[in-house]
């Protein structure tokens, strides 16, 4: 069941009244990323560690093939990561 034109702007304005009202309730509800000690860790980070996890076993086992994927992840992990970041930044500098 899908939802009318009238209901889909009535949740827009209700999720741009709450982003306005309270930006962290906002922020915490829209499920980026994983709650880790009250930081959010997103998918970009979570690759990068897999990435460098990859990398590391790659090398200890002299597995040539496990350390190039390594790297692959690795960097694009933190491709993900830093255009997360320079996203939300952007946003909040204007």
């Amino acid at each position: 069941m899908s939802l009318s034109d009238e209901e889909k702007q009535r949740l827009a304005s209700l999720g741009r009244q709450l982003e306005e009202e309270d930006p962290r309730l906002a922020k915490s509800l829209s499920g980026n990323g994983l709650r880790f000690f009250g930081f959010t860790i997103g998918p970009g980070v979570l690759v990068a560690l897999a990435g460098a996890l990859l990398l590391f076993v790659g090398i200890a086992g002299n597995s040539l093939l496990l350390a190039m994927l390594g790297i692959i992840a690795l960097c694009a992990g933190l491709m993900v990561s830093a255009a997360d970041w320079f996203r939300t930044h952007r946003r909040h500098r204007h």
